[in-house]
């Protein structure tokens, strides 16, 4: 029976320490929903990024770890990674900023059932940096996008239409017009 509490011990002790092993403490910070800015580190699970969209926990000290919900944090980031707080199908969650600047490309990330596993799922959204007003991108409307929300920008308009660029590319052509805007202004 002693052998079997050991082993029975060891199992768990090498459970803890594999799932803490798994935590990682990043330098960052949280930009609080009243507007308070929280520097400290920020709890990253390589292998768990979905957490991620509805949580982030902030470690100021070993004693003072706090945790914030999307209706609690207006974003946060860490390692130049950003996520911000937004409403998507009428309910806060943070999506990741893909390219931020003229405008914003977001990834949203969520649970979908698949058989008797759950698999993880990501959606974009677009919004213009002044209206804060996300509009989900389809591939099936890449080029109706591109031109609604990138049209003063003939060239990469083209391009699209030519189809230098797909769906797949649509990180890149939103950094691109990110970067065309600013050429324009300065």
């Amino acid at each position: 029976m002693k052998g079997v509490r050991l082993l029975v011990l060891l199992v768990m002790s090498s459970l803890v320490t594999a799932s803490q092993a798994q935590q990682i403490w990043k330098a960052g910070y949280v930009l609080t929903a009243t507007g308070d800015t929280m520097k400290g580190e920020i709890k990253v699970n390589p292998k768990k990024e979905f957490d991620f969209y509805s949580r982030v926990t902030l470690k100021k000290s070993e004693e003072e770890k706090k945790s914030f919900t999307p209706a609690k944090a207006k974003e946060f980031c860490f390692d130049g990674t950003r996520f911000v707080s937004r409403p998507v199908e009428g309910e806060e969650s943070f999506v990741k900023c893909l390219s931020c600047g003229a405008i914003n490309l977001y990834e949203h990330q969520y649970e979908w059932q698949s058989g008797n596993s759950i698999v993880y799922k990501s959606e974009y959204f677009i919004e213009k940096a002044d209206s804060k007003e996300m509009i989900r991108v389809k591939s099936m409307h890449f080029k109706k996008i591109v031109d609604d929300y990138m049209g003063d920008n003939a060239e990469l308009v083209k391009d699209v239409h030519d189809k230098k660029y797909d769906f797949d590319q649509l990180t890149e052509v939103v950094q691109q017009y990110n970067t065309w805007v600013k050429s324009q202004k300065g």
